[in-house]
């Protein structure tokens, strides 16, 4: 297995075997995982919002690009088909967003936030990375003159001090958001982030081909699934666990189960009764209030 993963760059599985089948146009790529879970997930919270953060969180005095954004979203009106971000988003209270959400993120609060926020604080990130790129230079320098004076310590002698982090801000970030929210495929080609790239990312790129096999990508991807569990989830327990609620909602299922079949021979009865009285032909006569009998008489 590892010497197929190696030669192809995936991993081995029976259906490799079959000679007609290929996996990348006959696996199915579930947008709202893939994307949404995926892709911007990891740009908000790996190159967003993790070390070195573009989107820093507030200090004791100062609020910073996080608060911002929770400015921002506290003035906008969505419609109720909108998810609406947590309150807190951006922070650990916030929570775990759900696809929804990421999909809202994505496609209608940051195109409309990022900008703003780029605009604002970029030159301050940008004038912080060049004045720890300076002092630095300034470190290296006196460590190389007390080396070549002979004044150096055991400290100079390990080597050069840290390096900077890198900017925490790219200057394009915004504008690749604003592309990746019209086609994946461009966010791919030019990502400023290409270590946080995963494999899987990379089968955006073929989604394209699964739209032309089947269909718009509303039809095959599992928000339906997603929604019903967060639903369940909500769920008040009561603290009944180790199965108990699976239980019930089964014992719910096979009642309901169990009624249909009851009724459906009636159903169908009365479905047989109405397609009868609509085909039976019609003895009322036009303009005669009585009813004709089969031989042509008339009773009133």
């Amino acid at each position: 297995r590892d010497a197929f993963a190696r030669a192809f760059g995936t991993r081995y599985f029976q259906f490799s075997r079959l000679t007609y089948f290929d996996p990348v146009r006959q696996i199915i790529i579930d947008p709202m995982h893939c994307i949404f879970l995926g892709i911007v997930k990891t740009q908000w919270l790996d190159a967003w919002i993790k070390d070195p953060p573009a989107l820093r969180k507030r200090t004791e005095i100062n609020a910073r690009e996080i608060d911002q954004i929770h400015d921002y979203l506290k003035t906008m009106e969505m419609p109720s088909w909108v998810a609406r971000l947590p309150n807190q988003v951006g922070y650990p209270a916030g929570g775990n967003l759900t696809a929804d959400e990421w999909k809202g993120m994505l496609l209608v609060f940051c195109p409309l936030i990022l900008p703003h926020i780029w605009a604002e604080w970029y030159p301050i990130a940008a004038a912080d990375h060049e004045k720890a790129k300076i002092n630095w230079k300034k470190k290296e320098t006196a460590r190389i003159n007390r080396i070549a004076n002979g004044t150096d310590t055991a400290t100079d002698r390990k080597g050069p001090p840290p390096e900077p982090k890198p900017i925490r801000m790219f200057e394009n970030d915004p504008d690749l958001l604003l592309k990746f929210a019209s086609c994946c495929k461009i966010l791919l080609a030019g990502t400023n982030h290409p270590t946080l790239v995963k494999p899987n990312f990379h089968y955006v790129t073929h989604i394209f081909q699964n739209i032309r096999d089947f269909g718009p990508v509303y039809g095959f991807w599992t928000f339906l699934f997603e929604r019903l569990n967060k639903l369940l989830k909500s769920y008040d327990t009561n603290n009944h666990g180790d199965g108990e609620l699976e239980v019930t909602f089964f014992r719910e299922f096979h009642r309901d189960a169990n009624l249909r079949e009851v009724v459906r021979p009636y159903l169908m009865d009365l479905n047989r009764l109405l397609i009868w009285f609509g085909s039976a032909p019609k003895t009322r006569k036009k303009g005669c209030g009585g009813r004709a009998d089969s031989g042509g008489a008339v009773h009133r």
